[in-house]
């Protein structure tokens, strides 16, 4: 593949890492004192000794819950909202009103005076990453190669794992320089996000139109162009002149068919795929991944280490080994393929929860040393994560619909992962109190880890090698198959 298509897969995958960002931010700021002091969810009471203790006002748990829930709920609204429109107003506008959105969302919440602001900032924010959520890994899907096209959609999950990492590294040099007595650090953290947003809508300003959304548009020359372009050849070429045709057949034949609609899903073919897109969503945030990234810090803090080790250099590992652990699943993808990867990832991640489990046990009631066996299995989840369930859920949910219905079944898929992953950030805080924070709830995860390994071993078929207008026949679809058998794909294959 071109270096032409990796620039192009690194802007849009830019929506990724704003996502991302988010994600180190705010796990972070949750744990800075001058935060919960200011939104009173803390106050700082001052011992015998003279130690100063951040004791909880009775708000921690429910706004904490309020403050990560709500941008999760603008997550789910913006994947809905930009069903109906990411194919009239192209992939690539979608992706920069999510940057412009997101900029604004951070101006907000780094201006709060008080928690009604800061909510509406959340909210917005979570709407413009619920909107590149759902068209990054559709415009990934439709500009690479067959041969490549996984490893090319899991690039946005790769820049969601620099983002967290970026996030954590800028968060804890402001913990370590700025003086927390004061706000300014957290409106620091909050307020850095408005960069990457900007440098989104910068570089996607540069980037070719989907030459699939061209061609069901008819712009027909743009879209023989955008595909030349993006394969780093003359419009000329036989193999890109082939490609295009194969795009065209196979749009006129779904035109044949008549227009789209939901009624569609109800077909068996295309009923499973969105079945699978939405359980696998729902499995990806039961894998307890954005438990561990949120409350990062609480959990390591209950393991009974350190408040610098679990505000800074914990997370601070964690997420480079999350950012690192991804380009072995970027490698894999296309060589071993989606259903593989997702298999074992599941089987390895039930077994690191487990040991978390063990380990934690261990050190709470036996040896205070056998903790850090609990920090090696989160790092061994990370890893297990970063390199199969974190990109290749994506992935799958990008290539396996239609083009007439891409949007509606990759826009269902994604609000799955925003609404369960909703369910979790709301939720969790309280049920970790409720148990006391002791390590039970690693037992759960473990559980819904294997639970998923049965549900990739029995439902899941694979897609590697397959070109998107060959999808159809791996799920056994009449709509499609048809017309994919007579396509001339040749050209994507080499």
């Amino acid at each position: 593949m071109g270096v032409y298509t990796w620039l192009v897969s690194f802007a849009a995958g830019m929506g990724g890492l704003l996502f991302g960002y988010e994600i180190g931010v705010i796990g972070q700021v949750l744990a800075m004192n001058s935060f919960n002091y200011y939104f009173n969810m803390e106050t700082p009471v001052t011992g015998a000794d003279g130690t100063v203790t951040p004791t909880d006002t009775g708000n921690l748990d429910n706004y904490t819950s309020l403050i990560t829930g709500m941008f999760l709920i603008g997550c789910f609204f913006g994947a809905c909202a930009f069903i109906f429109i990411i194919d009239g107003f192209s992939r690539k506008y979608s992706i920069i009103v999510g940057g412009l959105l997101f900029a604004i969302g951070g101006a907000f919440q780094a201006a709060s005076n008080g928690l009604a602001l800061l909510l509406v900032g959340r909210l917005i924010s979570g709407f413009a990453i619920g909107t590149v959520s759902m068209v990054v890994p559709v415009y990934l899907a439709e500009t690479a190669p067959t041969s490549a096209r996984g490893s090319v959609t899991t690039v946005y999950q790769l820049m969601i794992t620099i983002g967290i990492f970026v996030a954590t590294c800028v968060n804890s040099i402001i913990i370590k320089t700025v003086d927390e007595s004061t706000d300014t650090n957290w409106r620091v953290g909050l307020g850095i996000q408005i960069a990457p947003s900007l440098l989104l809508v910068l570089l996607v300003s540069f980037i070719p139109f989907s030459p699939r959304w061209l061609a069901e548009k008819d712009r027909n020359e743009e879209g023989l162009a955008s595909l030349a372009k993006l394969r780093e050849k003359p419009t000329t070429d036989p193999e890109v002149i082939s490609e295009y045709a194969a795009i065209r057949e196979h749009i006129e034949f779904e035109r044949r068919v008549g227009q789209a609609s939901w009624s569609e899903f109800q077909q068996p073919g295309l009923r499973r795929r969105l079945i699978i897109g939405i359980v696998n969503q729902f499995f990806q945030q039961f894998t307890g991944i954005n438990v561990i990234l949120y409350y990062g810090p609480t959990l390591f803090k209950y393991m009974g280490f350190a408040t610098a080790d679990t505000v800074i250099a914990f997370p601070l590992a964690n997420t480079f080994i999350n950012f690192i652990a991804t380009f072995p699943g970027m490698i894999m993808v296309d060589r071993f393929g989606r259903r593989n990867l997702l298999l074992y990832g599941a089987i390895a991640e039930s077994l690191a929860h487990a040991f978390i489990y063990i380990f934690v046990t261990i050190g709470n009631t036996r040896d205070a040393e056998a903790s850090w066996g609990a920090i090696i299995a989160v790092y061994v989840f990370t890893v297990a994560f970063a390199s199969t369930w974190g990109p290749v859920v994506w992935s799958y949910q990008a290539e396996i619909f239609p083009l007439r219905l891409r949007a509606k079944g990759a826009g269902i898929s994604t609000m799955s992962n925003w609404a369960w992953n909703s369910v979790i950030a709301f939720a969790w805080p309280k049920v970790f109190t409720a148990l006391d924070h002791q390590p039970v709830s690693y037992w759960i995860f473990s559980a819904f880890c294997a639970l998923s390994a049965v549900w990739i071993y029995f439902a899941v078929p694979e897609t590697k090698g397959k070109s998107l207008e060959e999808i159809d026949e791996v799920f056994g679809d009449t709509v499609g198959a048809a017309s994919a058998g007579n396509l001339e794909v040749g050209a994507e294959k080499k």
